[in-house]
Parts: structure tokens; sequence; C-alpha cells
């Protein structure tokens, strides 16, 4: 048992709905059992509470709806659509398994890139550490010699110096402007600055790129499936999009041009913000009927190729920042030696 809320509680939840659906459980029944199944506090008080909602009278969207921080917009107005046309099972079935795949991609992503990082900080701690512990016992040998020193090793002797007796300034500084940094970018107009800096950035904008389109393509799927109709699907697709504000904004646009007759396709191709081959996927889905699955056959695309960028960006980083400690940590002792030789050979 613990106390937060994980992605692997609600995973369970939907699927314990599910199977308590597919056996012909009376919703409220299946929300009991599905309360006293969870391995999370917080999610069975949450569960407990949509179970008395229900009990009141409420639909389960709505007792959801009421818990917009555990449950996003696009599972609530999923599961408003299967509860409408009668396909709940169906619809939780689907979410479930969108859930899982969702999270298992988020899962490769965090652990390709978990070893770069991890190599990036050792390789700044392993530089700050000589520069702090290091070089200052050198200089106080260095200082007793009385010897002229050579222009690289006073610069890291000056850099040193510095972070012995500003060190925790500096740390404070970066503190605090990360702190500003970060609120600034929370704001709507910082939020869309970074979100357009991010799809401009060389092959890590490509991975955004992709990401996002795998996002549009599989979550259009999954509200298509469940029988929402395209405007709504769009609208819904704005609330998933939420935090980045470039596509929501050209989603948005996209809605109004639909709703005035333009077809999908042409809409997403005036907001210049999708790639081509989806641009194309989807008029082929409009024209043949089977958009919800044209766009599926596109997702699993886009997410092969993420897989693959993320592959590529991770064998580019750690060469990098080998590269980055090997120049780092070369400077630094050739700074040290460099005047112990001309003392050794007598050079005043």
């Amino acid at each position: 048992m613990h106390n937060r809320i994980k992605g692997d509680d609600k995973i369970q939840f939907f699927h314990h709905l599910t199977t308590l659906f597919a056996a012909g459980t009376p919703l409220l029944e299946a929300l009991q059992i599905a309360s006293q199944q969870s391995q999370s506090n917080k999610m069975q008080s949450i569960i407990r509470s949509i179970a008395d909602k229900v009990a009141a009278g409420s639909s389960l969207h709505q007792a959801l709806a009421e818990f917009p921080k555990v449950f996003d917009r696009q599972s609530i107005e999923v599961i408003k659509t299967g509860e409408q046309n009668g396909q709940l099972t169906d619809v939780l079935t689907a979410l479930t398994e969108y859930i899982n795949a969702a999270k298992e991609m988020k899962g490769k992503i965090i652990s390709a890139m978990i070893y770069p990082c991890i190599m990036a900080v050792v390789a700044v701690l392993a530089v700050v550490i000589m520069l702090w512990k290091v070089v200052p016992v050198f200089a106080e040998f260095f200082s007793d010699a009385g010897s002229k020193l050579p222009a690289i090793t006073q610069a890291v002797l000056d850099v040193s110096n510095f972070l012995q007796k500003k060190g925790l300034y500096l740390i404070l500084a970066i503190g605090i402007v990360g702190y500003g940094v970060r609120r600034y970018f929370k704001t709507e107009g910082g939020k869309h600055i970074l979100d357009q800096a991010l799809l401009s950035m060389p092959m890590f904008g490509e991975c955004v790129v992709y990401v996002n389109m795998e996002k549009f393509a599989s979550n259009s799927v999954l509200l298509l499936k469940s029988g929402l109709p395209l405007l709504e699907t769009i609208s819904s697709l704005q609330g998933i999009f939420h935090n980045n504000t470039v596509y929501r904004e050209a989603l948005q646009k996209i809605q109004q041009r639909v709703s005035g007759g333009v077809s999908l396709a042409m809409a997403m191709e005036e907001s210049k913000i999708f790639t081509s081959m989806l641009i194309s996927m989807v008029k082929v889905g409009e024209q043949s009927g089977e958009l919800p699955k044209v766009l599926e056959q596109t997702g699993q695309y886009y997410a092969e190729r993420v897989e693959q960028i993320v592959e590529r960006l991770t064998s580019c980083i750690e060469p990098v920042v080998i590269l980055g400690m090997g120049v780092s940590v070369a400077v630094i002792l050739t700074s040290i030696y460099l005047p112990m030789f001309q003392m050794a050979s007598g050079v005043k």
C-alpha cells in the first residue's frame, strides 16, 4: 500500500472496471470492488467518493470529472461517449490499452535518457570537485614556489578561487534564476515561447514533433472509435494538448475551419505544424471513410519513429558528454602539470 496515486493505480482502476463490467457486475458494485482492490490509499478514497456520487444519481463520467487532477479530460470524454452509446465495456477496454501503451512509450523514453543524464551529472560533479578541492592544493604549492604561472594555469586557478569564495553565491544565483525562468515558462506567453523553441531545436525538435504526431493520432483513434463526432474529438484534443500552446491554438483554429465545412486534412495543412505524412494519411482516411483505422496505423508508425530518434539522441549525447568531461579534465591536469614541468626544467 502507498499514499500517492501512480500511473499504475489508474490503469488498475480502469482494468478492474473493465473486467467487472464484462462479468455483468453493476456499476456501483464494480466501483466498490475496485476501491477495495486499489493499492493506493488516496485512490481508494477517490473511488469511494465516485461510488457515492454514482449512488446519488451521477453518471460515471460526471463523477470522474470531479477529480480533474486524477482523470484527464480525454478519459472522461471517452467514458461519456461509452455511456451514451451503451458500449462502456468496449470503451474502457480501449482506454486501458491506450493508457498502457502511452505508459510503455514514456517508460522507454525515460529509460533511454537515464544513462546520458547520469553521465552528465557525474561529469559536472567531477570537474567541480577538482576545481573546488584538488586545484587549491596545487595553488598553495605554486604560490610558495613563486614562479610565473602559464596563462592556462592562472585561468584555472582564478576559476577555482572564484568557486572557493563565491561558489555558494553562484549556486544561490543559479537557483533564483532557475526558479524565475520556471515561473515565467508557466505563464501563457512563456509557455508559447518555450513550445516554439522546443519545436525548432535540431534533432530534439524532430522528436517533439513526432511525439505530438503520435499523441494526436492515438488520441484521435481512441475518441473516434468510442463514437465521438469529429468536432467534439477536436475539442477534446484541445484539452489533451492543454500543456502545449502551439498545438492547442492550432486545434482551436482547425475546429473553426472544420465547423465551417473545410476538411480536417486541409485545416491541418493550413496550420503548418503537422507533418505532411500525417496530413496525407488523414486525407486518405477521410476519402475512404476509414479515418480511425488509418490514424491507428499512423500512430504506430510515429511511436516507432520516436523510439528511433530517442536512440539517436542518446547515442549523440553520450560522446558529447564524454568529450566534454575529457577536455575539462585535460585542461585542469595540463594547468597543474605545466608549471611543475617548467620548475623541474629550471624555467622561471
